[in-house]
């Protein structure tokens, strides 16, 4: 199976640093304590941090808007997933608790402000994706809503037959969402010049870490850049 990058992004954003973690045969089904506490940690933490500064105003998060702006996306009406986060916790809403593997890796997307997510590879068709639209890929919104066509060259995460994520980290797809059932979990890792590649590196450390320590199972890591634009790990 393989993950690929178009070229021409990295062409727009010569410094991005895209990394991946492919982990297999999970348990997802039982109860952790210690994830619960790892993500309240980094909900504290974020709150502790931010200390009454606007989330887009933020140095880890001002820099997607400033990416969004190059790819024509409008960063105040699809913010991205991290910023959209935060943004909550801010707020004071409550932060939904799904399951352990989402919860762990929203754990470390708070702890990072890196925007992550997981697309269960049990539901895929083919290879993975991060490429603008052609304009025939269709996209179902998670938690349901009618389904329709990506507009020609919006920048979206998809397989082989759907799009799973569109405006890169805006809002993924009903069909791979990580769920109680889920095995086997694709997770990139988005991080932008302004922050580096060794922060892509440590989110992979860390979650090599975890995952299998929490949820058990194995691991297949990656980055790719703009000299390395696509790997290849086991289906």
């Amino acid at each position: 199976m393989f993950f690929s990058v178009q070229k021409e992004l990295f062409d727009l954003l010569p410094d991005l640093t895209i990394g991946m973690v492919a982990a297999k045969n999970l348990d997802n089904t039982r109860p952790s304590g210690e994830i619960d506490q790892l993500l309240e940690e980094a909900i504290e933490a974020l709150k502790k941090n931010f200390a009454g500064e606007k989330a887009q105003d933020h140095p880890r998060i001002k820099p997607w808007r400033n990416a969004f702006a190059k790819l024509g996306i409008p960063g105040s009406k699809f913010p991205s997933s991290v910023e959209s986060m935060t943004r909550r916790i801010l707020r004071g809403d409550p932060f939904p608790r799904i399951n352990p593997l989402v919860d762990l890796y929203n754990s470390v997307s708070l702890r990072y402000l890196i925007p992550m997510g997981g697309h269960d590879l049990d539901t895929l068709q083919g290879n993975i994706y991060l490429r603008f639209a052609e304009g025939w890929e269709p996209f179902t919104p998670m938690g349901g809503g009618e389904g329709a066509a990506v507009p020609k060259g919006e920048l979206v995460y998809r397989d082989d037959r759907e799009v799973l994520t569109r405006n890169w980290v805006w809002r993924q797809c009903e069909k791979d969402k990580a769920t109680e059932k889920t095995r086997n979990i694709f997770i990139p890792i988005d991080v932008l010049g302004e922050v580096g590649r060794e922060l892509a590196e440590e989110i992979i450390g860390r979650l090599s870490e975890s995952i299998p320590k929490f949820l058990g199972g194995t691991l297949y890591s990656a980055i790719l850049n703009r000299e390395k634009t696509s790997a290849e790990f086991p289906p």
